[in-house]
């Protein structure tokens, strides 16, 4: 019989709490995913359980018992999990068949081709001769990457999508499961740099437009394999630190590189988009400020440094707002096309080229990943050393047509996304309540309205 919630068997082996929201237990099918992807990723890890359930009864006691609570079982070969008529087709040639039902349709032993250890056996630690984690992400590792001038693709090539959704979904799971995780949170801000990279021709050849296209759909499958590898994403991190911080600052990817054409380029890339005003501007724009003490002094005087916020001491009384996955949906498909990403390379056309498809079962799954992860950010449940890489954005300074400087800012998707969906719940009702008094909340045109107001009187 299948109850509502089941705690993982491998509770507090690589940092597993038993279930999501404190260890209160995950719903069936996603134990099914937090054990494959949390505990069973790779070849090394699946042969050290299967030395932890040939040798600790205990561990093995646990994992049958779950598997007949949910009514699976596991193939002790590959330890992968199937229903209770499915045969294991690992090897094609030599299937494994189901364990044999009883009358009622339970079986005794859900674990077939390992034999229960004997209870007199002493426990061994089975992972001793592998290094699982030989160091782990960090706060560090998003130091290195958004201090190099990492760029990502602006749309992720149609056969790697599935790939990159695939790694999404297990890298949203992680942080669902274990939401106080620094690690978690880490790889989830760290996967679009490190998977979704440019790729940086060596020679003419890598320069042609068939081969650069190809170059790049091979470059983003592999940088997605190694990054499911143990130890993967922390060799991502070096590879992009050491690829991207080489390169001098200065010089373009592209020797033909001047302003005109950059101008030029930018505007058929808005074109594209189908932002036609925004394309009219960037033919007469200046370009970026050079990265002098003059154009940081300017900067500082428009925007002084101030110490971060502080949280409120006293609890608050309202209950933290909670959403759904058609308002996730809803906030991921209002990003207009084209949309800038920030320092962690997450773009919204990422997330739609991610769904496969809104009506798609990849769609729904990944939704289901996401509105959690959406709420854990509401429930104010991400560690508050990440604040800054996910909060705070850089300052472009652009040239005015008088030498002046305009700094704009571009933050996270992340960000951005989150507060879509709260003004989505809350924008009608906060403009009901603040009425004719303001004229930023849930107004149209708000700021050209009071310019106009103002002018007039």
């Amino acid at each position: 019989m299948v109850t509502d919630k089941v705690h993982c068997p491998f509770k507090g082996r690589d940092e597993c709490t038993g279930g999501s929201k404190g260890g209160r237990g995950f719903a069936p099918q996603y134990l099914l995913q937090h054990i494959r992807r949390q505990h069973l990723p790779s070849e090394e890890l699946v042969a050290c359980y299967k030395k932890l359930l040939s040798h600790d009864v205990s561990v093995f006691d646990a994992v049958n018992s779950t598997l007949r609570t949910i009514g699976q079982w596991m193939c002790g070969d590959c330890l992968g999990i199937q229903a209770l008529k499915k045969q294991c087709k690992h090897d094609p040639a030599v299937p494994i068949f189901p364990p044999a039902l009883d009358s009622k349709g339970e079986c005794s032993c859900c674990i077939i081709g390992i034999p229960r250890p004997p209870s007199c056996q002493p426990s061994v630690a089975p992972f001793s001769d592998v290094v699982l984690s030989p160091s782990t992400l960090g706060v560090h590792s998003l130091d290195k990457l958004f201090s190099c001038s990492s760029r990502t693709v602006k749309s992720i090539p149609p056969a790697c999508r599935l790939a990159f959704s695939d790694t999404l979904k297990a890298v949203l799971w992680d942080v669902v499961g274990n939401p106080s995780s620094i690690e978690a949170w880490v790889r989830l801000l760290a996967l679009p740099a490190c998977t979704l990279s440019i790729f940086i021709p060596k020679d003419r050849n890598d320069k042609r437009s068939g081969n650069r296209k190809a170059l790049q759909q091979r470059h983003i499958l592999q940088s997605l394999a190694v990054w499911n590898e143990v130890g993967g994403p922390l060799k991502l991190v070096e590879r992009v630190g050491v690829g991207r911080c080489s390169l001098p600052a200065h010089v373009p990817d592209d020797p033909d590189h001047t302003p005109v054409t950059s101008n030029i380029r930018q505007c058929l890339r808005k074109i594209a988009d189908g932002h036609f005003t925004a394309a009219v501007k960037v033919l007469t724009s200046s370009g970026v400020a050079p990265d002098t003490l003059e154009t940081r002094r300017a900067l500082e005087e428009k925007h002084p440094y101030a110490p971060p916020p502080s949280l409120p001491c006293f609890p608050l009384e309202c209950s933290p707002l909670n959403v759904e996955s058609s308002d996730v949906l809803h906030c991921i498909r209002s990003f207009p096309k084209g949309t800038s990403c920030g320092k962690d390379g997450l773009r919204a056309q990422h997330l739609i080229d991610a769904l496969c498809g809104v009506d798609s079962p990849t769609a729904k799954d990944l939704l289901l990943a996401l509105t959690p992860v959406v709420n854990h950010w509401l429930h104010g449940r991400c560690p508050s050393i990440l604040s800054e890489y996910i909060i705070s954005a850089p300052l472009t300074p652009l040239l005015k047509p008088d030498n002046g400087i305009r700094p704009i800012v571009v933050d996270t998707i992340w960000r951005r996304r989150v507060s879509k969906v709260v003004m989505l719940k809350v924008g009608k009702d906060m403009a009901e309540y603040l009425g004719d008094y303001q004229f930023g909340v849930g107004v149209s045109c708000g700021a050209e309205g009071f310019y106009m107001q103002w002018t007039i009187l």
